[in-house]
């Protein structure tokens, strides 16, 4: 039996209203059954770690650094006293050439010098006969009943006297010259700015060329003054610079070299820039690379120990008279120090910190106060290094 058209309009709604009824309440059933997602857990704050190392109080050694240039200990120009012609020159007189205290380096022609000292040997022989000539004229003139002194012949045997002196000093200058013709050697050494060859006519005086010693050298180191209280020099007493020990480095004919030298004197007074200068003496004897003369050398110097020093990395340092610390919240400090010296790689200090303070090795990380840091412990040859450190969760 079919139903009227509108019977069955009415119950095709009533089937939609009940099936949408009924989805409603089976979404609204699972929303009891299934509990609601956790919400998303918020990021942890990234941390950083940085190496740590306690304060260690003890008597060091603290280095000093310095630089100079190495020079002869001697470096003479050679001359003569006596001008002429240049004769004969020995092969070692040239530039490099190495010569023995003593040696013959050149010889002037001796002919001029001969005929002097000639020449003066017979101005002595005038004079005592004028002398003697003098003394018979007073003899047979019966000098001594006179009553004047000219009667007596006093003023001309004092004439007859002081030409003989003057011309026995003549001589000797003569012969003192021909001995000046030779040009000898004062010391070992080598050759240099050597001007002169046979033939060449020179003056007295004149620099003929420049002679310096091997054995030798001396560098000349500017230091502060307060740095001789580092070393232990005490201005006044000569015997403390035997205690300071220096080593050189440098390079030279192509490889690096390693010198030691001694303290053997101090320049006095400041200069302008309130340094004053240690002259370090090397000997080259035995040495596999001499060091010589114009080499520029890096100089480490060592003295007595300081007594009670605490001595950190460069990388503890928060500026000037600052390090950093760790607090007992495992944040950052700035802690005040007394640093009594510093070099490139450590501080030296003499207070503000003790053996419990925990220094923090930040290097040049820009950092702020307050932060908290996870501590690591610097491990053995990273306490010099500039603030090894990383981040994590």
């Amino acid at each position: 039996m079919k139903l009227p058209a509108g019977l069955r309009s009415l119950s095709l709604r009533a089937l939609v209203a009940l099936l949408a009824s009924l989805a409603m309440a089976m979404a609204v059933f699972s929303l009891y059954l299934v509990p609601p997602a956790p919400p998303p857990a918020k990021a942890q704050d990234s941390v950083l770690a940085l190496n740590t190392m306690t304060v260690d109080w003890q008597d060091v050694v603290i280095p000093v650094y310095s630089q100079g240039q190495a020079t002869a200990r001697h470096d003479l120009p050679l001359s003569l006293e006596v001008s002429g012609r240049i004769q004969e020159v020995a092969p070692a007189f040239a530039d490099g050439g190495r010569v023995a205290a003593g040696d013959v380096l050149l010889k002037l022609d001796p002919e001029p010098f001969a005929l002097e000292v000639t020449s003066r040997q017979n101005s002595v022989h005038a004079a005592r006969l004028h002398l003697a000539q003098t003394r018979a004229k007073a003899r047979v003139s019966g000098a001594s009943g006179r009553s004047s002194a000219l009667g007596r012949f006093e003023p001309q045997l004092d004439e007859a006297l002081s030409r003989l002196s003057a011309a026995r000093a003549s001589l000797r200058q003569a012969e003192r010259n021909q001995e000046q013709t030779e040009l000898l050697a004062p010391i070992s050494g080598r050759l240099k700015a050597v001007q002169v060859m046979a033939g060449q006519h020179v003056q007295a005086g004149s620099k003929l060329a420049q002679l310096y010693q091997e054995d030798q050298v001396e560098i000349r180191l500017p230091v502060r003054d307060e740095w001789l209280g580092l070393l232990g020099i005490v201005p006044g007493d000569d015997s403390t610079l035997e205690a300071v020990s220096v080593i050189l480095t440098g390079r030279f004919a192509g490889r690096e070299g390693h010198w030691e030298g001694k303290v053997v004197r101090r320049e006095g007074g400041l200069n302008r820039n309130q340094m004053m200068y240690l002259i370090v003496q090397v000997t080259n004897d035995g040495q596999s690379l001499p060091l010589e003369p114009g080499v520029l050398v890096q100089a480490e110097l060592r003295g007595v120990a300081t007594p009670a020093v605490a001595v950190l990395p460069r990388s503890a340092q928060a500026g000037d008279q600052f390090v950093w610390v760790l607090d007992e919240d495992q944040r950052l400090r700035r802690q005040s120090v007394a640093i009594l010296h510093q070099d490139s790689d450590n501080l030296y200090l003499h207070d503000g910190v003790n053996s419990e303070t925990s220094v923090v090795l930040a290097g040049d990380l820009q950092l702020l106060e307050g932060m908290r840091i996870d501590p690591r412990p610097a491990q053995p040859g990273l306490a010099h290094n500039s603030g090894n450190s990383e981040g994590h969760p």
